[in-house]
């Protein structure tokens, strides 16, 4: 265990360089599966689960090498083995492997994939999708057994705008006979660069980044060299810090990716300037906000935590609800600890802020919790003892290194 410790009320100061995107990346080394041709992605960040994904892939058969960003796969030995070990159970994100065995070898068995504990994340959207287009599921105890006769294109209407149904759907219906549209389908930037890889594989697929996606199969893809695109949620977290801890510009961004979050801290009283590719966040007045969670075009999920620390500083109440992630809130409990006074009533929690936070021990359950409770540390007097540092790891890459790099005084521990 790696314990974090934070010294509260340092003013933070820089340039972050934002990483590649973690939710693009998962689904694009699930993707490169789909051809037995050579892939290379770049602006791959180093963090843990990505580093679980590849080792799920070298798992069935892939040849992974990373060499800084850049990660080279050779799928051409990749066969379909079951998935049915811990890292398959840990990651969320194995889930899109279910799509690529059923698309590339018509088979495939795969145990219920994981995640972290924010609430149920049913995996019924993906499963009907699979059937629309012709892959027969059985499950088993949790494990999930897949075979294909035929893949098919269809007409896949999705009862939520799930992200991870939304890719699901993409990595079999680039491979299945005809057209199909994916309708009510996920906006998010990560669908685009997803779809752009296939694109760069051989794949035909029109109106990705609207909720109406039409992908026209074909048998065989091709290899392809693909960028991701910035990580719009460590964005998110570092203007959030600079929003109540001084001046931070977040580089190597697209602005139009954080629109939600820009103008949240803009009511909140933040400062922000936008160029190209940076954005800068920085101290003013501080006010009480209200935010309602929901799919892209929203506030995301991912950053109610990390927003939930802003709304710490500012006298007067604030109301923060996800109806997407009602679990969401392991974080509430932890600032409890550092004095701050917040009222949680299921998918919603009321903020009363200008409290004097005070340093203490507290606890890490999830990445983004996580980060919202380093914030929280940042903005306490005194120490804070943050434990389960190390989960910070899984969807950061060098937070702590990045933080110091700012200004912050924080150091870790293992013990």
């Amino acid at each position: 265990m790696d314990i974090l410790h934070i010294v509260g009320q340092q003013r933070l100061e820089g340039t972050v360089m934002i990483s590649g995107s973690k939710q693009s990346a998962i689904p694009c080394l699930a993707a490169a599966l789909l051809t037995d041709q050579q892939v290379i992605l770049e602006g791959v960040p180093d963090i843990g689960d990505v580093a679980t994904m590849i080792q799920i892939i070298e798992m069935l058969g892939a040849v992974v090498t990373r060499q800084g960003d850049m990660v080279t796969i050779d799928p051409s030995h990749v066969e379909p083995m079951p998935l049915t070990g811990t890292d398959t159970r840990k990651l969320r994100g194995s889930i899109y492997l279910m799509s690529v065995l059923a698309a590339r070898f018509k088979q495939g068995v795969v145990g219920l994939p994981g995640g972290y504990a924010i609430g149920p994340r049913p995996i019924d959207l993906h499963i009907k999708a699979l059937e629309r287009l012709g892959v027969s599921m059985r499950n088993e105890q949790g494990v999930y057994y897949m075979h294909v006769e035929e893949l098919k294109g269809n007409r896949v209407y999705l009862d939520l705008p799930s992200f991870g149904a939304t890719i699901s759907a993409l990595l079999v219906a680039v491979m299945a006979e005809g057209t199909t549209v994916i309708e009510n389908a996920a906006c998010d930037p990560e669908v685009v660069d997803v779809s752009t890889m296939l694109t760069n594989m051989g794949a035909s697929v029109k109106g990705a980044g609207t909720d109406e996606i039409r992908i026209k199969g074909i048998k065989t893809l091709q290899g392809c060299r693909h960028t991701l695109i910035p990580d719009r949620m460590e964005a998110g977290t570092f203007l959030a810090m600079g929003a109540v801890l001084g001046r931070v510009t977040v580089d190597n961004v697209i602005p139009l990716h954080l629109e939600s979050i820009i103008q949240k801290l803009e009511r909140f009283g933040a400062k922000i300037d936008i160029a190209d590719d940076s954005v800068t966040a920085s101290v003013d007045l501080a006010k009480p906000i209200d935010i309602r969670v929901f799919h892209y075009g929203g506030f995301p999920s991912d950053l109610q935590p990390i927003i939930s620390a802003v709304l710490l500083k500012p006298k007067g109440a604030s109301v923060v609800v996800d109806k997407l992630y009602p679990q969401r809130f392991r974080h509430v409990q932890e600032m409890r600890r550092l004095n701050a006074r917040i009222t949680h009533e299921d998918a919603s929690i009321i903020i009363r802020g200008g409290e004097a936070l005070r340093g203490t021990e507290i606890e890490a359950h999830d990445p983004r919790g996580g980060a919202a409770l380093v914030l929280s540390g940042m903005l306490a007097s005194g120490e804070t003892l943050l434990h389960h540092a190390e989960i910070l790891d899984q969807s950061y890459e060098r937070f702590v290194e990045k933080l110091k790099e700012l200004g912050a005084l924080v150091w870790r521990e293992t013990v």
